[in-house]
């Protein structure tokens, strides 16, 4: 398995029984398990993860599906701007204008094999690699709200404030 660093998952977060949520400003809110995901075009993403907190874990292979691919099949209303993409554990949410989510994948494989729960599974949020920061990679990703206005008090706050 991979060496990402791993932190202790929250009480909160069970994976089982999880499902998907797609709302907010979408024409069709999705709600999709894990199977209905694998269902979908699965795609690969690879390459090597850095964190600020200055770890880097080499040679990762995700694979999942395209979050624009979830974005369509909930057909995102023409007043969406950004996405919020929550996780399970109801603290944890980093926002996206939407054209960032280009690129990005719904992780639940990692390396060959299911996403373990140490690692943010059962599905992760990865984003590009250019210009993305280690916080964008929202672990045990529930949610995917579609917002009008970028949203505030979200997963990067958080995360510079563990290097204060």
């Amino acid at each position: 398995m991979s060496d990402l660093e791993t932190h202790p998952i929250p009480e909160s977060v069970d994976p089982e029984g999880w499902e998907l949520a797609v709302d907010g400003l979408v024409d069709r809110p999705l709600s999709l398990a894990l199977e209905d995901l694998r269902s979908m075009d699965l795609v690969e993403a690879s390459g090597d993860f850095s964190c600020v907190e200055g770890w880097t874990a080499t040679d990762l292979t995700w694979r999942g599906v395209r979050a624009t691919d979830l974005l369509d099949r909930a057909g995102v209303r023409s007043d969406a701007g950004f996405a919020l993409v929550r996780a399970m554990d109801g603290e944890y949410a980093c926002g996206f204008p939407l054209d960032r989510l280009d690129g990005a994948l719904l992780a639940f494989e990692l390396d060959g094999e299911p996403l373990p729960v140490e690692h943010g599974g059962p599905a992760r949020l990865v984003p590009p690699t250019a210009g993305s920061d280690c916080w964008e990679s929202v672990k045990w990703v529930a949610r995917i709200e579609l917002l009008a206005d970028e949203p505030e008090d979200t997963a990067r706050d958080l995360a510079l404030s563990r290097l204060e």
